[in-house]
């Protein structure tokens, strides 16, 4: 007695076999880009956060510049203490 393992393959079977397959691995594949352009928005939008956030600073700078040169200048205080002469030294390390 010899066993021999007799199998039929339906071509239609296999056929709706591979179909099924190759829908499936469509279905992941848009998955997975689908994440990946979701990711993508997302890291676009923090950097035109990040970039909007630089540019605003940009803009305070330039105002406070402009406001600096238009105005009469920045207050000096004179480092020289007033008094006799004699007592200049005493007075600094005071």
């Amino acid at each position: 007695m010899s066993f021999t393992l007799d199998l039929i393959i339906n071509p239609i079977v296999l056929a709706l076999a591979g179909i099924i397959g190759i829908l499936i691995g469509y279905l992941f594949a848009q998955g997975k880009i689908a994440k990946a352009q979701s990711k993508v928005q997302n890291l676009e939008m923090d950097l035109l956060s990040a970039n909007q956030e630089t540019l605003e600073a940009q803009r305070a700078y330039v105002a406070l510049e402009t406001q600096l040169q238009q105005g009469q200048g920045i207050p000096v205080i004179p480092m020289k203490i007033n008094g006799s002469k004699d007592n200049s030294k005493e007075k600094a390390t005071k």
